[in-house]
């Protein structure tokens, strides 16, 4: 009876923690999203020079070349500067996409975006891709998030980021940007996850590739702390029980 109501009790509870972690998840590459029916309105209002921010704005490409693009959602239409192509490689003209950068008010010009990242509309996740698949066709996987595994071999902090080489067992190289702190070091075998624009994977999260048998991956987002947690909260239920009993 004893050992039915644990097994219960902490299926409960790691049913829980996986709800509360996988919806706790928010992106760093879309950020707030003004119509461009918006922006126009009032331009200044969102002008990064005079304070530096960046938007997101969804549309459908009416125009794309290496001069220029165009973003236009109803009758609606916002310059896209693309000086970095390669943010386009694979989109297309009449696609919908959703464009994070820094919007510079021209006054007596014609008002631009500049494009940090460029992605999809919907969002896309691919899941775990082959550094591989990726080397054969980016422009298919361009502007769509996924999950890489591999060898990293090497890495250095540049402009306030990481810049890591990862490597899979075929010697095929990716490069991944990763914008937080890590103990990680050449070597290490991780699991990255994030968004891959512009022939470089822009992570979110970067961490140790687990054996497929850990509890973190049978329930994605349960981490080591909250696992602990969990762990020492149902050891003292227990006991608590027993002494009940």
């Amino acid at each position: 009876m004893l050992k039915s109501r644990m097994i219960k009790t902490i299926f409960m509870a790691i049913l829980l923690l996986s709800c509360t972690a996988t919806n706790a998840y928010a992106s760093m590459f879309e950020l707030e999203i003004v119509p461009i029916s918006i922006i126009k309105k009032d331009p200044s209002a969102y002008d990064s020079t005079m304070a530096y921010r960046k938007i997101s704005v969804i549309g459908n490409l009416s125009e794309l070349s290496k001069q220029s693009a165009t973003i236009t959602d109803n009758s609606n239409s916002l310059k896209i500067e693309t000086s970095r192509i390669e943010l386009f490689e694979g989109f297309n003209v009449s696609e919908q996409t959703l464009i994070t950068g820094e919007f510079i008010y021209e006054p007596i010009a014609e008002s631009t975006l500049i494009p940090t990242y460029v992605l999809h509309y919907p969002i896309e996740d691919m899941g775990i891709v082959n550094i591989s698949e990726i080397i054969a066709d980016s422009p298919s996987h361009n502007g769509k998030y996924m999950t890489v595994v591999g060898n990293i071999s090497s890495m250095e902090m540049t402009m306030g980021r990481y810049t890591i080489i990862i490597m899979d067992n075929g010697n095929n190289t990716l490069k991944v940007y990763y914008y937080g702190s890590t103990d990680l070091a050449p070597g290490d075998v991780v699991k990255i996850f994030g968004l891959y624009n512009g022939k470089a994977l822009h992570s979110e999260s970067i961490g140790m590739n687990k054996s497929p048998l850990s509890l973190s991956t049978l329930v994605p987002g349960f981490s080591s702390i909250i696992g602990a947690i969990a762990i020492i909260s149902m050891a003292l239920l227990l006991k608590s029980r027993q002494r009940n009993d």
